[in-house]
């Protein structure tokens, strides 16, 4: 009873349902959090709908919240599995390599030049100070790149290079060609070079296999492309490799193990973009050597505008 009024009430002591889209996105099934609740699985998968529902786009949060991006991207596409499409489509995303940040998604049919169009189209409108771009070896990528930021540095990622001469010569299964290919691993793509130091070290390639047309025929190729295999000296602090979104791909594909697959387009979107903002704002705890200084900081932190206040987001 109420001592100023005389009114009965009472108390609600039913304990408020917790957020679940961190659980979720972290790796805990739906029907594991209901029986740990001790709720039915419809009426936390209904929580659960709600909850991404109230959750910002990420591209907007971005555009609205952060500005303070190093220049330095990047990029590639994950696939995940969408019913009601014959094959696998694409996370176009990238990662601002000093933040570690992930300013902008776009859950695309595939690859096309329109798709990643779309990709930096977003990136352009919420004003990134765009310097270089590194992707593995596709033109789509690159043209695309380049028709919204037309000064961009491309860097193609030197791993993914090497990679696909590995591949077409047989090494793993046939030994005929893997000199050739350690010579070029050792003297071309083990660290960063500039490209006047490439180019000698390449020279003394051409003089060594110079009998080999097949060898030679490579080293054409890579000459050709020695300005894009390069481009990371040209910026500081910018990597010759993707290594870094690789290491998010994989941390992604091991959350989709369990899923398997979305139920539609919109589904996917939906998730896809719960998993990347609480990335965004999860603090690193193991970074090490030169990105030391991010632990205990989220990702998000980095970017964000001066005097900004980011939304609580549970």
């Amino acid at each position: 009873m109420c001592k100023k009024c005389g009114c009965w009430f009472s108390i609600d002591y039913g304990r408020k349902p917790k957020s679940i889209i961190t659980e979720h996105v972290s790796g805990k099934p739906l029907r594991k959090i209901a029986h740990d609740e001790k709720r039915s699985k419809s009426s936390v998968i209904r929580q659960y709908q709600k909850e991404l529902e109230k959750l910002p786009n990420n591209n907007t949060l971005t555009k609205r919240y952060c500005n303070r991006f190093s220049g330095i991207i990047v990029v590639d596409g994950k696939y995940v599995n969408v019913r009601g499409y014959d094959s696998k489509i694409p996370l176009l995303w990238g990662i601002d390599y000093l933040t570690h940040d992930v300013p902008i998604f776009e859950l695309a049919l595939s690859e096309s030049y329109e798709g990643w169009l779309r990709y930096f189209g977003y990136l352009k409108s919420i004003k990134y100070s765009m310097k270089i771009v590194v992707c593995d070896d596709n033109q789509n990528i690159k043209l695309a790149a380049k028709y919204m930021f037309p000064n961009v540095i491309i860097q193609t990622c030197q791993n993914h290079f090497l990679e696909n001469i590995r591949r077409e010569l047989l090494v793993r299964t046939e030994e005929k060609y893997r000199p050739f290919v350690d010579d070029l691993r050792y003297h071309l793509f083990s660290k960063k070079i500039t490209r006047e130091d490439f180019l000698q070290r390449a020279y003394k390639l051409f003089r060594k296999y110079k009998d080999n047309q097949i060898c030679i025929s490579y080293l054409v190729k890579i000459n050709n492309a020695i300005d894009e295999l390069t481009a990371s000296t040209l910026v500081k602090h910018a990597p010759r490799t993707t290594n870094i979104i690789e290491s998010y791909n994989s941390h992604l594909q091991a959350r989709l193990k369990s899923i398997k697959g979305f139920q539609s387009f919109l589904s996917a979107k939906k998730w896809l973009n719960a998993y990347i903002i609480k990335r965004r704002y999860r603090k690193f705890t193991d970074c090490c050597k030169k990105f030391g200084y991010l632990n205990g900081k989220s990702s998000i932190s980095q970017t964000l505008k001066k005097s900004a206040v980011l939304p609580l987001i549970t």
